[in-house]
């Protein structure tokens, strides 16, 4: 039996290299899978924020574009006012343009709260002279003249009005006009405004936007605190390109998050530049985009721990089954072996106990013949217990004395060699109610239970572990279920050996075969009882426990 048995059990564990393998590609497919659903489920929300984020720039682009453009004009029609009023007023500069004569409409136009140019006007002479200013200007600049300057060079070539800075880097814009007489330019008329004050838009549109004005060669005098990122030399000749060619520089090293947009004022030689921060205009995309992207996340990892949960339990189950799966075809082969191995011993000893039945216990050779006896009668449980094994009992139920059964039990094992040794104490109620139950199935549960304790108390004292051995039956029937507990001091099974105590083949015993307890545990739980294990400090303690009312 032991030969043919340990390959048979053995082959179990030699198949789980391959199931652990195939549970690795298992798990493997299934995070790769997760992977992938990740990946697309997160190209999703990109793919919108960055639609979302070029429609955005587009229309944002559009509109500052549009308000450039009115600002612009806005801005030309207010020069073309003072431009129009400077022609007026030129008309009454007489042709000799004396200092010392001023005409009431030059004073007007420098009122503080009436008059269009609050920094001042200026009469210049054909040479560039100044004839006459309000307010005075200091005689160094008196005398320097402006005949070199830009604009007075072109208002006397062209004839024409001309808007720009006074002076290239200065924050004040100069409107001059010239005095035309007989076709010739006889005077320039200026007026000075301060670009922070005096015109729409010297001042910040909003937190967001920045308003810039360049004239024809590139340099910024509007606002007159510029924006420092408009003072980096980079961003400067960028600027001026950007006027110039009319080609929008694709980001700009000082404010790479920077929109731009470019118009010309009308009427002047200026250009009108609007510049804008997208940050404030995407965190809001932004904000939305890693909300998305946080969803997902939390779904995500949901998803993975719900999925983890339940394959663990599904593979559990998966285990189980297979388990049980395998241990039924395991215990069909033993059972049919074991029944025709039973077979045979059990009509050998048939023969040996009718022999020796014939030879009196008592006498010179009586110890010999008890010897016979009680190996016999070893021999014969463990053919009936190979007989029973793996065959489904059927339940006869028929009502039955807890109390008588047990004392039965624990005297009909007074006959084996170890009873000498081991002091049984039994402690039953004296009048017990009917109990119905399978008489035959519980004394076979009971008899293996203090059969094994016995066993183990005298190893356990052979060994020198207990000086004593000592079992203790005791018997109890509550309102629902009778409780029998079975306690030894043999020591109680060894580590390895306790989470496989009930399963078939699974012995600590030398010359045990395993099958004791698990055919008690199956005797009761074919009657709807259980059987239960606790380690004591010095033993085992076995719990039978078996309703009093049959369920169906």
């Amino acid at each position: 039996m032991p030969p043919s048995s340990a390959p048979e059990m053995s082959a179990a564990p030699s198949g789980r290299p391959g199931l652990a393998q195939a549970e690795r590609q298992f798990v493997r497919s299934v995070v790769a899978g997760l992977v992938l659903l990740g990946a697309v489920a997160v190209a999703g929300p990109l793919l919108s924020y960055r639609s979302d984020v070029a429609v955005a720039r587009a229309e944002f682009q559009s509109r500052m574009t549009r308000e450039a453009r009115v600002y612009a004009e806005a801005l030309g029609l207010h020069l073309k006012l003072l431009q129009t009023e400077l022609l007026r007023v030129s008309e009454g500069v007489g042709p000799d343009v004396k200092r010392e004569l001023p005409t009431e409409d030059l004073q007007d136009l420098t009122t503080p709260r009436a008059g269009l140019f609050h920094a001042g006007v200026m009469v210049l002479d054909a040479q560039g002279k100044l004839r006459w200013s309000d307010p005075p200007l200091d005689e160094a600049q008196a005398q320097d003249g402006f005949a070199t300057r830009p604009w007075f060079q072109q208002v006397l070539a062209r004839q024409t009005s001309v808007v720009d800075a006074i002076a290239p880097g200065a924050s004040l814009f100069v409107v001059a006009v010239p005095v035309v007489r007989a076709g010739e330019t006889t005077a320039v008329l200026a007026g000075l405004l301060d670009t922070g004050t005096a015109l729409p838009g010297g001042r910040p549109l909003s937190n967001d936007l920045e308003l810039l004005v360049l004239n024809a060669s590139g340099d910024l005098f509007l606002p007159s605190a510029p924006p420092s990122w408009a003072n980096v030399s980079r961003a400067s000749g960028e600027l001026r390109d950007f006027i110039r060619e009319g080609v929008r520089p694709p980001s700009l090293d000082a404010m790479p998050e920077t929109f731009l947009t470019a118009t010309p004022v009308p009427g002047t030689g200026l250009h009108l530049v609007l510049a804008a921060d997208e940050t404030a205009l995407l965190s809001g995309l932004r904000d939305r985009f890693l909300v998305q992207l946080l969803v997902l996340a939390l779904l995500q990892v949901g998803t993975l721990v719900l999925f983890t949960v339940h394959w663990r339990r599904v593979y559990g189950l998966f285990r189980e089954v297979e388990t049980r799966s395998a241990q039924q075809e395991k215990m069909a082969a033993l059972g049919s072996a074991a029944s025709l191995i039973a077979h045979e011993v059990k009509n050998s000893l048939n023969g040996l106990k009718a022999a020796t039945g014939l030879v009196s216990p008592e006498g010179e050779g009586g110890l010999v013949v008890r010897t016979l006896h009680g190996q016999i009668d070893r021999l014969a449980h463990l053919a009936t217990s190979l007989l029973n094994f793996g065959k489904p009992p059927v339940v006869r139920r028929v009502d039955v004395n807890l109390s008588q059964l047990v004392r039965d039990v624990v005297e009909g094992l007074r006959s084996l060699p170890e009873a000498g040794e081991v002091r049984v104490d039994v402690d039953v109620p004296p009048d017990a109610a009917p109990l119905s139950c399978d008489p035959l199935l519980l004394t076979t549960a009971l008899d293996n239970l203090v059969r094994n304790a016995m066993e183990a108390t005298v190893a356990a004292k052979d060994l020198g572990k207990v000086a004593e051995p000592q079992v203790r039956v005791r018997a109890r029937l509550d309102a629902d279920a009778a409780v029998v507990t079975v306690e030894d001091n043999g020591g109680g099974p060894p580590p390895g050996v306790q989470e496989h105590l009930f399963e078939p083949f699974h012995t600590s015993k030398p010359k045990g075969i395993g099958l004791g307890l698990a055919m008690t545990r199956q005797a009761l739980e074919h009657q709807g009882g259980q059987l239960t294990f606790e380690r004591l400090p010095d033993g085992s303690r076995f719990l039978l426990h078996l309703p009093r009312v049959p369920r169906p």
